[in-house]
């Protein structure tokens, strides 16, 4: 809507148009005449550039004027200022200076909101003319606008006299846009990924931190001809020999990628688009992150295989970080990942974030989903600060849920629950608009939550909880494996301890004819309690032995004594499962035997000593009874010679059992350093219960709140990988052994790993440093693995669950035997290892 000449006057005494000098008789009816300025400017040289400044003169038209030739342009301005911040400009010659044949603006007509300033105008002249300053040449009309105002604060605001193109001036931006589009821009998923497509299309409705995308197209454009061959050679060299020749090949590879540079050009570019994006690069802190054409679709995240790096400032650093993030493509383990899933392509599929860096109060990853599809909650992982070294699984993240929140009790302080309460509605939102289960990394500052990433949760921890058929298992507790898929929910730590340390000195004890109580683990829901078949399949398991079973069914609710043919009822009861119950539950079942005395043993020299008491063993243990005593002076010996064994009358009972004990005793001695060996005499019968190390730090260690990284129960010896950089430079090798089919046997260092693995008597719980890509290759030999630092967002953690091998990050772990069950894990050795 134009405005009239009488709203021009009326805008202009309310300060909403400024003309500057105001003439009332230069008003029309729909516009306001301006004059020529007394000032001309003229191009001196041709051709002209728009990349670069454009060397001019400038002429003053003198008071009886100066003749314009035909076909010559000439920049002159108005003498008025003129401008407004509320109502769109444009201009046009006065009809009577166009039938002169002059224009006084060639293509520019339109003016921008919000600058003031005199009016550059470009005459051109069909005939020779003379023009006299202050005559007036055109007019000024203002229009109504419709929709949000952006004011204009470009190049030429405030401009006094006529201006030559500045069009240089823009020129870099103008290219720099185009080559690196910003968060608003249309978005090429190929070209920029899908997580900065992704956190684009969430920055309409979302927080996001201001970013643009160096697209892969740039990657690409940055290899010479030499480097795209010798990349080409080098994967096809990895593909024809199936890795066999793997660390000579990614030496190679690795080597080419720290070479590839920004060209000159695009250094130049780049650097315009930080100064147009952040204004003050030098004093704005970046993100500088990959965002791989491959990285964070619908089934394969590649999560952390490429590189981030914070706190960039300048140009230099961000250009430096974008080549290091380039580097990455091509280091051993992000090419592990790719040809891991057939991926040989030599090309680089990696486009570069950056973003300007939240320096939060908190940050941390959340996700929903991680349970299977039924799990509403939303699970957070978060620490103060940058969440860097969380999701790099350095740090030991706090963590709560969407549960805990809306009971309030979790975190403590007031400000952190308001701010983790609106990171769980950010994230509903997110897999509410994406209708699938996301994985989100987030951080708070001051100005509230902010979105820093979103992907697909990619695999959940889901292994069944409940069952419609009947469930009623029993698991010898220290001579069967455990299937992966077992749920042992909170008897998982009372289940780690017991088989941890007990499972192979009961082992042991078995294999030397020793008895020893029988335990079970079992595995049940309210339809198997209460079916007659298999119910009935546990009491026969259940028979036999001792008359009594002690029950544990979590580290608060534990030693349960009740009669054995009690202990289905006391399961049922215990659980609360009913005859329809579909829920699975598990529980340790013991026998628990009474007996006639309590007795401890241990080697001392050649010779033995043993305390009793008929108090019974705990009260010996905690030192609630007083012990009598009987001592071998020697086992050579034997135990009839006279003089060598002494007794009081009322361990006679016991001396008939001695070579067992001594020899049982001798066995674990030898096994474990110093020992304790406990027992219990039950009329008759000499039964093995428990073992302590003296003098050693041996003891049991059952680790709790660790992260657990897969779901599932393993046991078996615990073997300690402990080369490191070997791992790093093999990280290849899963990529190109994932199909079992190929023989990778001809890798020497992999070889050795695989052989090393396989000597063991039981398949073994691998313990390393980290969670490399080459660990995947021993899935088929291993139990399960502990690392010292992992993530549940982990990119190994992902491939983990998704093979459904149990396993835990929990620092420090150390031993000679380890049990993995559900998120715990409990080792136990013998002094000297």
């Amino acid at each position: 809507m134009i405005l009239t000449g009488n709203e021009i006057a009326r805008e202009r005494a309310n300060g909403r148009i400024t003309i500057d000098p105001f003439t009332p008789e230069q008003v029309n009816p729909n516009s306001y005449n301006f004059r020529l300025g007394k000032t001309l400017r003229v191009y001196q040289t041709t051709p002209l550039d728009a990349r670069q400044t454009n060397e001019f003169e400038e002429i003053e038209i003198p008071e009886d004027g100066y003749v314009l030739e035909p076909g010559r342009l000439y920049l002159a301005h108005t003498i008025e200022v003129l401008g407004s911040e509320h109502y769109a400009p444009t201009f046009a010659a006065r009809s009577s200076v166009a039938r002169l044949g002059l224009f006084i603006n060639l293509s520019a007509s339109l003016g921008d909101i919000g600058y003031t300033g005199q009016w550059t105008l470009q005459l051109y002249s069909m005939n020779r003319l003379r023009v006299y300053p202050g005559i007036n040449i055109g007019q000024m009309m203002w229009w109504r606008p419709q929709g949000e105002i952006l004011l204009y604060d470009g190049k030429y605001q405030g401009s006094v006299g006529p201006r030559s193109s500045d069009i240089h001036v823009d020129f870099d931006k103008q290219f720099a846009r185009q080559r690196f589009p910003g968060l608003g821009a249309s978005i090429d998923e190929s070209e920029s990924g899908p997580k900065f497509a992704q956190l684009a299309h969430s920055s309409h409705s979302f927080r996001v931190p201001t970013a643009f995308s160096v697209p892969a197209g740039e990657f690409d454009d940055s290899l010479t001809d030499e480097q795209r061959a010798a990349l080409v050679e080098a994967f096809g060299d990895l593909k024809a020999t199936v890795g066999a020749f793997f660390t000579d090949t990614v030496d190679r590879i690795q080597k080419i990628g720290r070479e590839v540079m920004l060209t000159e050009e695009a250094r130049k570019l780049l650097a315009a688009r930080l100064e147009e994006i952040f204004k003050d690069p030098e004093g704005t802190e970046l993100a500088v992150r990959s965002s791989g054409l491959d990285e964070d679709t619908e089934g394969s995240s590649q999560a952390g295989v490429y590189q981030s790096i914070l706190g960039v400032r300048g140009a230099d650093e961000a250009i430096a970080a974008i080549e290091q993030c380039w580097q990455s493509y091509y280091e051993a383990p992000a090419v592990a990942a790719r040809i891991r899933a057939g991926d040989f392509d030599p090309s680089p599929r990696l486009a570069v974030i950056v973003q300007r860096l939240i320096r939060p109060r908190l940050a941390g990853v959340a996700f929903t989903g991680l349970d299977g599809a039924d799990d509403q909650r939303v699970v957070i992982e978060y620490v103060e600060g940058l969440a860097d070294e969380l999701v790099a699984g350095v740090a030991v993240p706090q963590r709560t849920d969407s549960d805990e929140l809306a009971l309030a009790t979790a975190p403590e302080t007031v400000a952190d629950h308001e701010s983790l309460s609106q990171v769980v509605e950010l994230v509903r939102a997110l897999r509410e608009q994406r209708e699938q289960d996301v994985d989100v990394e987030w951080a708070v500052d001051e100005e509230g939550v902010h979105l820093i990433q979103v992907r697909p949760l990619t695999a959940s921890r889901e292994q069944s909880h409940s069952s419609q058929e009947p469930v009623c298992r029993p698991y010898r507790l220290y001579f069967d494996e455990l299937p992966a898929s077992f749920q042992l929910g909170e008897v998982a730590a009372v289940y780690s301890g017991y088989t941890a340390k007990r499972g192979p000195a009961q082992r042991m004890a078995h294999s030397c004819d020793v008895s020893v109580g029988a335990g079970w683990v079992v595995q049940f829901n309210g339809r198997g309690l209460h079916d007659a078949a298999t119910a009935g399949r546990l009491r026969d398991a259940l028979s036999g032995g001792t008359d009594e079973c002690v029950l544990d069914f979590g580290e608060t609710l534990r030693q349960i004594v009740v009669p054995k043919e009690d202990v289905l009822q006391q399961l049922a009861v215990t659980t609360g499962s009913t005859a329809d119950g579909t829920a699975v539950h598990a529980a340790v079942v013991r026998d628990f035997i009474r007996g006639d005395l309590g007795v401890i043993s241990r080697k001392a020299g050649d010779g033995l000593v043993v305390e009793y008491t008929d108090e019974g063993l705990m009260a010996l243990n905690r030192g609630t009874a007083g012990g009598e005593t009987i001592v071998v002076g020697d086992v050579a010996l034997g135990f009839d010679t006279p003089g060598n064994v002494t007794a009081a009358e009322n361990g006679t009972v016991l001396l008939a059992h001695l070579a067992e004990i001594a020899r049982f005793t001798t066995a674990m001695h030898d096994k474990y350093g110093p020992v304790t060996i406990e027992w219990v005499l039950d009329g008759a019968e000499l039964y093995f219960v428990d073992y302590s190390v003296l003098d050693g730090d041996d003891a049991v260690v059952v680790a709790h709140g660790e992260v657990c990284i897969s779901k599932g129960t393993a046991r078996g010896p615990l073997l300690r990988l402990e080369d490191d950089a070997l791992l790093r430079r093999l990280s290849i090798g899963p990529a190109v052994s994932i199909n079992k089919s190929q023989d990778v046997s001809e890798h020497d260092g992999l070889a050795r790993i695989i052989d090393l693995v396989k000597a063991s008597d039981e398949k073994p719980i691998i313990c390393a440093s980290r969670p490399y890509a080459v660990l995947s290759v021993l899935i088929e030999h291993v139990a399960g693995f502990v690392f010292d630092q992992g993530s549940a967002l982990g990119h190994l953690a992902i491939l983990l669950r998704e093979a459904g091998i149990p396993a835990v990050a929990a620092a420090g772990i150390t031993g000679t035997e380890a049990v993995i069950s559900d998120g715990t894990v409990a080792t136990t050795g013998h002094k000297g290892e």
